[in-house]
């Protein structure tokens, strides 16, 4: 196999100046291959695998994907020069040499995966799980005396006439009464469609019977894999949707339920 490959960098200080590796991509006469830091099997990118490397998720996929279909197109090369050119870029691509057949077949992707594990620090800190970010934008939020956030909240309903108990995470009482549940979106297939469903189902069924018109459905937005965005925009007809990941997590709460996040 004969061809070249190329070293993705991400600068989060351009006046410090200190790149980290976040890719590999191969290109060769056989194809084109390439691996990033948080891909998954299928070439998405899961932001929990990324942790606080890299700022900006949604700009980081755009580059990957930016990157991938440059190299199928043949381009990487012009695009190395354009953006050596530029100045203030937080993405850098290197070539770095040339891919000589030495007799052992690899396809490109193979040496990718290789190239991306020796180059490519994997010791990257795991997100935070939901209920762990759900408690750090509470505590930022500025409570009244005698108000906070009450957990595991049960309402009693009638599904054609029997009783039922169903649960919410979270709920804020004051003047008006707020539930809020967390939503995996990492879920695969079934799994994420039943989640977003049992939680449209209770939704409905306590808005109708006990009069409440306020929800909150909590996720993260460093891993909402392609799939999900439809279920993410389903929630949002029923309830506001607050990413926990992102900076921004307490003020939406806080506007939502009418409670001043506390100054920095």
């Amino acid at each position: 196999m004969n061809g070249s490959w190329f070293l993705v960098k991400y600068v989060d200080d351009i006046f410090r100046n200190e790149p980290v590796n976040v890719g590999v991509v191969v290109t060769a006469d056989g194809g084109v291959g390439s691996h990033f830091l948080g891909q998954r099997p299928d070439g998405s990118i899961n932001g929990q695998r990324i942790g606080k490397r890299v700022s900006g998720i949604d700009t980081y996929r755009a580059w990957v994907r930016f990157i991938r279909k440059e190299a199928v197109r043949g381009n990487l090369d012009a695009r190395v020069e354009s953006l050596s050119k530029r100045v203030g870029e937080s993405y850098l691509i290197e070539r770095r040499g040339p891919i000589l057949d030495g007799g052992i077949e690899k396809t490109p992707q193979a040496l990718a995966d290789e190239l991306f594990t020796a180059l490519v620090s994997l010791d990257v800190p795991q997100a935070q799980p939901l209920v762990a970010l759900a408690e750090d934008a509470f505590k930022q939020l500025a409570f009244p005396p005698g108000h906070g956030i009450d957990r595991n909240v049960d309402y009693q309903v009638k599904i054609r006439d029997v009783p039922q108990l169903l649960t919410f995470d979270y709920r804020y009482a004051a003047g008006r009464t707020t539930l809020m549940d967390r939503v995996s979106l990492s879920r695969p297939g079934k799994r994420l469609v039943q989640s977003v469903n049992d939680l449209l189902y209770r939704i409905e069924a306590v808005e109708k019977q006990r009069g409440i018109g306020n929800f909150v459905a909590l996720y993260s937005g460093a891993d909402c894999p392609p799939q999900a965005e439809r279920q993410l925009e389903l929630l949002n007809k029923f309830a506001h949707t607050v990413d926990l990941s992102a900076a921004r997590a307490k003020d939406d709460i806080s506007q939502i339920i009418g409670v001043p996040a506390q100054a920095v």
